[in-house]
């Protein structure tokens, strides 16, 4: 038995004995945390010191791999594994009960034969449903809300007809349709509401699952294995299938469908995809010529708006020509180590072969739109000058991702399990999530959209990152937040506020690590020696003053600034940025021009930007926004402003993206500072 029909054996025996408190685990620290923070660490502050611009693509494209590799879970099956892996089991069955019955918030049916449950009203279930033993679950004309997932096991049955089934959503994956063992599912003339986000559905075993004239307006990832049925007809937004094993597929009258494509081990295919988002008639098996070592069957029938996917792993062989790829997702396994650059969203490939040892892939005249990556086991993989659809880490994995593109048209950036994933001198177009036991650090880059989320028990750095949304974490998650935002210049002889956050912050429930203290340094270019400004700071800090620097005894000149930010355990992380001193005017205050320093943070800025000056006296100013054509587009100040600081904050939401300057004047003075806005 392979590692995977252990997994499967392990899973059935899980759900069988499933969950009464869905309570996660507490853990310590993900493994090896101290060491691993001081290896990012090192290697963060090597990458920021290099000072390379961000060169995203290169003339060709480079997948070096090692030789060795082990089977492994699927993505899909390893989110499933961990969701039951994170139920605290603590329902000791000593016997059985004839009727359904609630263990705590979940509904458990089929305790005893025959037992069946009927909703034919409006009714609200405030967790988890698992139908087990010959157990039917029955919706007849029903409008049920339902606050989790639902679990078929054995030959469990859950029946719906002429029913509307919402299951809402705190975030997106966070609720499954997972069917094990020999059990079924059956939706008919219904509707499947998962609140507008995109969610799971998994078939394992000999498990059959059938929607019939469904609505179902959100996006599904669906896991297909060992020999599972889905069975589809008449639906407006089918989702992504991700198909593998001796499962069979068959699709009719649908909309919106992404093929996932799985070759393992001895699979070997020479195929051309249908052209056009219109497909009559696709049949994909062994049975087809130029295509072996498939187990599985994927029929679709007067079908709009497919994609086709592959999923390439170690020991295929594939050739695909003259196609429109949505998606290739590869696959790293094992122990070996792995570097991939060059890959390109949007490409054209006319004769290419990937570079990898373990495996053929060969497009000819193919379009891709997304490549994506996920590493697997204990493998490691270096990203680099890469634009990529997603990046998932799972296993035992890390990946180290520097000077890339995630545009997210594949998903988003996330990391599983006990992984490690170093994001740095990045963008990012998409959600950022920290999920089981892993480590995410996200340094010197930007997120330009997306959620970002640690959740379970993991941990999440973000270090001198501009994010788009407030961090969020789970009650036993851990979120770090270590930013210098500004200014980047001030004046000599004065006191410079350094602006930024410094704190760390876990949920109620966490058992892992807390903020204990930080400490800004600065440190003129081309000096070795680190000099510590103001004392140690035991508050934390949230956009707001770190500390102010006294540069009365400091040269001008370009300089370094550090904020380590320290936990409770002894560990801390670092972050770096740039700061230009200016020759000091204030021995002659007689002239309002040197009684001001002018700066603009964050810069770039997404839906703010701040202005901060100083006045020693009163003075008549202005302060006004112009675009690249010299076009004034706002005015913030128009009129005399006390002695003191002042600090301007100015929304951009409204704003095309692009170059802009802000301009302070006073007298015959005007100072000019350039804001990018994104």
């Amino acid at each position: 038995m392979d590692i995977r029909k252990k997994m499967l054996f392990w899973l059935s025996i899980c759900l069988f004995y499933s969950v009464v408190n869905v309570n996660a685990q507490q853990s310590n620290a993900p493994f090896n945390f101290s060491e691993r923070l001081k290896q990012t660490n090192w290697k963060l502050n090597e990458q920021f010191q290099m000072e390379r611009s961000p060169v995203l693509f290169e003339q060709n494209s480079l997948v070096s791999s090692g030789e060795e590799h082990q089977h492994s879970l699927h993505q899909a099956l390893t989110a499933i594994r961990k969701k039951i892996n994170a139920i605290e089991v603590s329902l000791a069955l000593t016997g059985r009960s004839a009727d359904t019955v609630y263990l705590g918030d979940t509904l458990v049916i089929g305790f005893e034969s025959g037992d069946e449950l009927v909703i034919d009203s409006e009714w609200l279930h405030p967790g988890p449903i698992l139908v087990i033993g010959d157990g039917v679950l029955r919706f007849s004309g029903a409008h049920a809300t339902i606050l989790g997932d639902i679990i078929t096991a054995e030959n469990g049955q859950v029946i719906a007809d002429s029913s509307y089934l919402y299951f809402p959503q705190d975030y997106f994956y966070q609720r499954i349709l997972l069917l094990t063992g020999n059990s079924e599912m059956h939706f008919r003339n219904s509707t499947l509401d998962f609140g507008g986000m995109v969610h799971n559905m998994a078939t394992v075993g000999t498990a059959i699952l059938e929607l019939d004239h469904v609505n179902k307006p959100d996006f599904s990832t669906v896991g297909m294995y060992e020999e599972s049925v889905i069975i589809i007809d008449s639906i407006n937004v089918a989702g992504e299938f991700i198909i593998d094993d001796d499962v069979r597929l068959d699709i009719k009258n649908a909309e919106m469908i992404l093929l996932w494509h799985q070759m393992g081990d001895g699979a070997v295919a020479d195929i051309n995809f249908p052209t056009g988002e219109y497909v009559d008639y696709y049949e994909f098996n062994d049975q087809q010529s130029g295509v072996s070592g498939v187990g599985y069957d994927i029929l679709i029938d007067n079908c709009r708006q497919v994609m086709w996917g592959l999923m390439p792993s170690e020991g295929s062989d594939i050739t695909v020509a003259d196609s429109d790829i949505r998606a290739i997702g590869l696959w790293f396994e094992g122990s070996d180590s792995t570097e991939v650059k060059g890959l390109v969203n949007n490409a054209y490939y006319g004769d290419f072969t990937a570079p990898m040892q373990d495996r053929n892939l060969h497009l000819l005249n193919c379009e891709v739109m997304t490549w994506s990556l996920y590493s697997f086991d204990n493998a490691y993989v270096d990203v680099s000058g890469c634009i990529l659809g997603e990046i998932g880490v799972m296993g035992h994995s890390e990946v180290s991702a520097f000077n890339y593109f995630c545009d997210g048209s594949g998903g988003y950036l996330w990391a599983a399990d006990t992984t490690l994933l170093v994001s740095g001198m990045s963008s990012l177009m998409s959600a950022l999530r920290s999920t089981n036991e892993s480590m995410l650090i996200f340094a010197y880059s930007t997120q330009m959209n997306g959620l970002v989320q640690a959740l379970d028990n993991s941990i999440m750095m973000l270090i001198q990152s501009n994010i788009s949304e407030t961090p969020t974490y789970d009650p036993g998650a851990v979120i770090w937040m270590a930013n210098i935002s500004g200014p980047a210049t001030g004046y000599q002889n004065s006191t410079v506020p350094l602006e930024g956050s410094a704190w760390i912050d876990k949920g109620s429930e966490s058992t892992l690590m807390d903020f204990g203290y930080y400490v800004m340094y600065y440190q003129k270019d081309g000096d070795t020696t680190w000099q510590m400004i103001g004392d140690t700071n035991y508050v934390e800090v949230s956009d707001d003053v770190l500390v102010n620097w006294n540069t009365h005894a400091v040269d001008p000149g370009a300089y370094y600034l550090k904020l380590d930010l320290w936990d409770d355990w002894g560990n801390g992380a670092t972050a770096t940025a740039v700061f230009t001193l200016l020759p000091g005017l204030l021995d002659t205050p007689e002239s309002p021009e040197d009684q001001m320093y002018f700066s603009v943070y964050p810069n770039p800025a997404r839906s703010t930007v701040n202005f901060r000056f100083k006045l020693d006296d009163p003075l008549p100013l202005s302060l006004k926004i112009y675009n690249v054509n010299g076009r004034e587009i706002a005015t913030l100040v128009s009129n005399v402003l006390d002695a003191g600081e002042h600090r301007i904050s100015y929304y951009t939401t409204e704003l095309p993206g692009g170059i802009y300057y802000g301009v302070l004047s006073t007298g015959n003075r005007r100072m000019v500072k350039k804001i990018v806005v994104y």
